[in-house]
């Protein structure tokens, strides 16, 4: 009997890994520019160095270090200087590299998820993909066609070297395991369409949850906690009382709440909602939407990721969804 166990168990886990594989072949083209910036500012030599750095990435300069006006920008380059030359540099730059000793992986990653994309849209997206050591200065900044990284933010969990102004529910998403979906997920929120003159929580709801699932898509052997932003005990019992949440969504009428105060209970940043338990964490009413999106992608297999950022019709993914869990 065990050994029946067994070698079921071990078919369906070889069926599982083959079946991640082949969603996730890779593509030989070349669909992002990797720009490996982590030893710039190592050792600056001096101010004028950084001065040029700037004057010839004027993306980063603009959308990563925010210098827009001229007339504060010495000041403002004298404050970034300060950061990136001081003595506590030189041990995040360390920190850095122990826990991400070749980016390059980072950079096939994304750019096996833009090949997943690409497939199949109309638009095909090839950013630039810049990293680089900011001093804690920014995470993530994305245009149409650039992602700018500040990846000392997403050093390990244990690192005496993490940002002291996010609180600890949030920070705890700020490591490795979660870089690149969170990059992914930054990238793609600005091409995600949704009705802006609707005001209820159902609304906003399918918003993330299309989000969500396009990146479970795009890189299908990450875990599904990891791309919702949850760790492996919030994930356990959120899809445990699968359920009790929707039913507690119901009867509270909570789909088509338009009050803000009320809103943000269930779909802003907390760490818990602790109106359906303190064993509930924040961002539920996302973690609900892609629920409901998936079913609706279950219905509509002919979809194109493009086309369902671009599908604003909420009630329509709703509907069709037919999402009511037992």
């Amino acid at each position: 009997m065990t050994k029946v166990f067994l070698l079921a168990f071990l078919f369906i886990s070889s069926c599982s890994q083959q079946n991640c594989k082949n969603r996730n072949i890779t593509n030989e083209n070349k669909e992002i520019f990797g720009n490996d910036l982590t030893d710039n500012f190592y050792g600056l030599a001096s101010k004028l160095k950084f001065i040029d750095f700037l004057k010839s990435n004027n993306n980063i300069s603009k959308y990563f270090f925010e210098i827009n006006k001229r007339e504060d920008s010495t000041q403002k380059i004298n404050q970034l200087y300060s950061l990136l030359s001081n003595e506590y540099y030189d041990s995040l730059y360390i920190s850095v590299k122990n826990d991400f000793p070749d980016v390059s992986v980072v950079f096939n990653e994304l750019n096996l998820a833009l090949s997943n994309y690409n497939k199949t849209s109309q638009t095909k997206r090839k950013p630039v993909v810049n990293i680089l050591i900011s001093g804690f200065y920014n995470d993530i900044s994305v245009t149409l066609d650039t992602i700018n990284v500040g990846i000392d933010y997403f050093v390990s969990k244990d690192n005496i070297y993490k940002p002291r102004d996010l609180p600890t529910y949030i920070l705890d998403r700020y490591t490795p395991d979660f870089l690149v979906s969170t990059i992914l997920s930054s990238y793609f929120s600005q091409f995600n369409i949704m009705d802006t003159n609707d005001q209820t929580l159902l609304n906003e709801m399918i918003a993330f949850g299309k989000l969500y699932y396009i990146i479970s898509e795009l890189i299908p052997c990450t875990k599904e906690n990891i791309i919702l932003g949850y760790s492996d005990f919030e994930w356990k019992t959120i899809e445990e009382t699968e359920s009790f949440i929707y039913s507690f969504f119901i009867q509270n009428e909570l789909f088509f709440e338009k009050n803000h105060l009320i809103k943000n209970k269930y779909i802003n940043e907390r760490p818990s909602v602790y109106e359906i338990s303190p064993r509930h964490p924040g961002r539920i009413a996302r973690w609900l939407g892609w629920k409901i999106v998936s079913g609706y992608m279950i219905n509509n297999k002919q979809k194109s990721l493009e086309s369902l950022l671009y599908e604003k019709d909420y009630m329509k993914i709703f509907n069709e969804s037919n999402y009511k869990p037992l």
